[in-house]
């Protein structure tokens, strides 16, 4: 009868599944490492759209209000608008293909670029900020009297918001509108406040000086 000898002996079965089992574990760990490093990669590139996004919101809501122009505007039938300048926290009657809008504010500022002015446009242009559900959008055109055929340029400067709230400084009281209007009745706030909520960094608020502020 031969023998195996020790040359010829392997792994036992209790062995192999030990081996299996420590394998099973490992690869269970390197998925869970690598899930949460996904996931913190997502949650890292969130932040940082809203941190840009916020602070794109904050650079151009102090830049157009700090530079409002007290010019009357017209319209695409060439009538004069009757404010200079308008903010209703319930949102200004507008009509047009804009009617039923919640436009917060509404205005033209000085101050748009024309390196060289080597562009057919004028430094003025008319802003309007509007709330569509939970966005916050930036609408400017290019001319601040408008045609059939001016361009208006969109730009969504916040999104997931919700609650948001317009209160302007009239005198020493905040109050949830105020105009200006091409007559001269009213008068130009002082300063801007808006406030929202935006999920998870909680209520945020931008409060904003205009050229009726303080020097």
């Amino acid at each position: 009868m031969t023998h195996a000898g020790a040359g010829d002996s392997g792994f036992s079965l209790i062995e192999v599944l030990v081996s299996v089992f420590i394998l099973a574990v490992i690869g269970a760990i390197s998925v869970s490492l690598m899930s949460a490093s996904l996931t913190a990669r997502d949650v890292n590139h969130e932040a940082l759209d809203r941190t840009a996004m916020l602070d794109r919101a904050r650079t151009l809501l102090r830049e157009d209000l700090g530079q409002v122009a007290l010019r009357p505007v017209r319209d695409a039938d060439g009538y004069r608008a009757g404010e200079i300048f308008a903010g209703d926290d319930n949102g200004i009657a507008v009509s047009g293909p804009h009617r039923g809008e919640r436009v917060i504010l509404s205005f033209t500022r000085h101050g748009r670029p024309n390196p060289g002015l080597l562009l057919p446009r004028s430094s003025l242009v008319h802003v309007d900020y509007v709330v569509d559900e939970d966005r916050l959008i930036r609408r400017a055109r290019d001319y601040p009297d408008a045609t059939d055929r001016t361009r208006l340029a969109e730009q969504v400067l916040l999104e997931g918001i919700e609650d948001v709230r317009l209160e302007l400084l009239v005198g020493a009281a905040w109050s949830r509108r105020a105009r200006l209007a091409a007559s001269g009745e009213g008068v130009l706030p002082s300063a801007v406040r808006l406030s929202y909520g935006w999920p998870p960094l909680g209520e945020m608020e931008h409060v904003v000086l205009t050229p009726g502020g303080p020097s």
